[in-house]
């Protein structure tokens, strides 16, 4: 086979896998997992204390060029939508460690509630998360009704917000 051919086909191969994950990142009718977790400050949360408020679950790493990029979108929507009612919790894959993850909440002056899955468990929880970022949106009544591998669609995640009644505020 020509290097031609073979640079083509791998290109072709690369464009079928980029349609099917996102073909199969879809929005889904699961169920928020019922599990209890530790922000990097040492504050115990469950994840159905949140129930009854739509609830915007991030997987990020320190190391992650994209989950740093998207930092300022997800600030801003926290200030957007957090006096309605939405909660954010950020939580860090394993791989990092609690004095990167702190330091970047500190840097980047994240106000969201942040964990750090040391162990994997809620990576797993959640459909075995492997690739950051990667958003849930779970609605009030506890339903994944987003779920969104790599970089945040804010004009998706905006639209189910507002389908769920929160509002725009300038």
């Amino acid at each position: 086979m020509k290097a031609h051919n073979r640079h083509a086909l791998f290109a072709i191969s690369l464009l079928a896998g980029l349609f099917l994950i996102n073909w199969l990142d879809d929005d889904s009718l699961r169920s928020l997992p019922d599990l209890a977790f530790v922000d990097i400050d040492g504050k115990q949360h469950t994840f159905n204390q949140y129930k009854g408020n739509p609830i915007l679950v991030t997987f990020w790493a320190t190391d992650c060029p994209g989950c740093i990029k998207e930092m300022p979108d997800l600030i801003h929507l926290y200030n957007t939508y957090a006096s309605q009612g939405l909660t954010m919790i950020d939580i860090a894959l394993a791989h990092d460690s609690p004095n990167h993850i702190k330091a970047m909440r500190a840097e980047r002056k994240l106000p969201f509630v942040i964990s750090w899955d040391s162990d994997g468990s809620l990576a797993r929880a959640f459909d075995n998360v492997r690739v950051t970022p990667t958003h849930f949106l779970i609605n009030p009544k506890g339903d994944i009704v987003m779920r969104k591998l790599g970089g945040l669609n804010t004009e998706r995640l905006y639209k189910h917000l507002q389908n769920m009644g929160l509002s725009i505020i300038n």
